[in-house]
């Protein structure tokens, strides 16, 4: 059965490195946020004590901490062609599902990799990357918990439905989170009647059409009547998780609105 987008979750990016108003979060009606440290250091006991303060601040006020990013760039790699260096990956990740599990998160995001991929080693970085993810996943939801993959603009594994179905074929615990900013080989409305239900999460925000920008819903290039109507068709389930650069949540709280009414009229 098809869920409208009215009942989706409203959600946004909650950046330890650029924090918002956790009380003014809740009073805008922000239901949900995904936890992210970048560019600090997780693994620094202060940046992890603050994580735990933020966690817990946020169940206080109601608002349901979904997801966490998990950091991205060449020590976060899982198409990384160099054994040691995935071997760390590897680790540092399965440190991630320890910290989830502590936090009651149940959502982990992923990047399929970083970038440039050089062309001529684009196929063993896929490879790679669909054996790193299928392992991760497979331990994660032993754990219960869901790692998302997430598809990447430019260069990145990951830039199109092709290398998403690649990257999660055969491997059921893998999920999808749709970052309709970073779509540029198919529209993001396409991507999602292709991936339909393995998607599991969203990233939200607009672009230029020719590079991410994480502008606002509205103000770029993407057709969101559309974009809400292909998740609705999924059978979509989980939040619109807004990801956009300096969020606000009462701004985000308005425009979610503007695009739901937008959406409804004929």
């Amino acid at each position: 059965m098809n869920r409208k987008p009215g009942n989706w979750k409203l959600g946004t990016s909650f950046s330890l490195a650029n924090p918002i108003d956790l009380n003014q979060a809740a009073e805008s009606g922000i239901q949900c946020i995904e936890l992210t440290w970048q560019p600090l250091d997780i693994f620094d006991p202060e940046v992890k004590m603050k994580c735990d303060e933020v966690v817990a601040a946020a169940r206080r006020l109601g608002i349901d901490v979904w997801s966490l990013h998990i950091p991205f760039g060449t020590a976060w790699d899982p198409s990384s062609l160099d054994q040691d260096t995935l071997e760390q990956v590897v680790a540092k990740v399965r440190q991630l599902f320890r910290y989830a599990a502590d936090w009651g998160i149940g959502t982990l995001v992923y990047h399929p990799s970083w970038e440039p991929v050089p062309p001529e080693e684009r196929a063993l970085r896929l490879k790679t990357s669909k054996q790193t993810l299928a392992l991760l996943a497979q331990e994660a939801a032993a754990g219960g918990l869901r790692l998302a993959a997430e598809c990447l603009p430019r260069t990145c594994l990951g830039h199109s439905a092709d290398e998403m179905e690649f990257l999660t074929e055969g491997n059921p615990e893998l999920g999808v989170c749709c970052d309709v900013n970073h779509l540029f080989k198919e529209k993001p409305q396409q991507f999602i009647e292709k991936l339909g239900g393995r998607i599991v999460t969203t990233h939200i925000s607009d672009n230029d059409g020719t590079d991410e920008k994480h502008w606002m819903p509205g103000t770029g290039n993407l057709e969101w009547n559309e974009i809400l109507n292909a998740f609705a068709a999924a059978g979509y389930r989980g939040p619109m998780m807004h990801e956009v650069r300096n969020p606000d949540p009462e701004a985000i709280t308005v425009n979610w609105h503007q695009i739901l009414d937008a959406s409804s009229k004929p």
